[in-house]
């Protein structure tokens, strides 16, 4: 039988690096921010069973929900989700070789 969430919490640390993130990458883009933010935050909502998403690949013991170029890392407690970390998952860009 599939456990039903019944609440959805997010860390400080969640929290936290999704604040960081949107800081880092959206600084001087307000309104693309905004739509980020959103997207990620009803995500996490869009949880119905504790093991709907994936296994996280890195750490197994998590599950991860992916959103745009982000990964909502997530455990389950009976049928409390808890988002632990948001994770930017696109490489930064690599400046070429022949520049110094």
């Amino acid at each position: 039988m599939k456990v039903k969430v019944s609440k959805v919490v997010w860390t400080l640390q969640a929290r936290e690096a999704l604040n960081a993130i949107l800081d880092y990458r959206y600084s001087k883009i307000a309104s693309a921010r905004k739509i980020v933010r959103k997207d990620i935050i009803d995500a996490s909502k869009g949880v119905i069973f504790v093991d709907q998403f994936q296994s996280d690949e890195i750490s197994p013991e998590y599950r991860r929900i992916i959103v745009r170029d982000y990964k909502l890392i997530y455990k389950a407690e009976k049928s409390i989700v808890y988002i632990l970390n948001v994770v930017c998952t696109k490489p930064e860009k690599e400046k070429p070789s022949n520049i110094e």
